[in-house]
């Protein structure tokens, strides 16, 4: 099972019942597949972003274990 910050488990509480289910379920499947999402590049360069639906991105960094960073909206996900 991935680890999380602080932050990550607070934005999957503060997600609606359909997401975090969603997200709950994704990164289950990170244990098997730890590079599921795409390779961030720049300042966020070492880190991955996976889709969780149209309007959230899970961050998480896949070495040497997975280890979730954040939950958070599209639109800040990246900054």
């Amino acid at each position: 099972m991935p680890e999380f910050s602080k932050r990550a488990l607070r934005d999957i509480d503060e997600l609606p019942e359909a997401l975090q289910i969603k997200a709950r379920s994704l990164i289950g499947q990170l244990d098997s597949q730890p590079h599921l999402g795409k390779k961030l590049l720049g300042a966020l360069a070492g880190k991955r972003s996976l889709r969780l639906g149209r309007t959230h991105r899970i961050i998480y960094r896949s070495e040497p274990s997975v280890f979730i960073i954040a939950v958070t909206p599209r639109k800040d996900a990246y900054r």
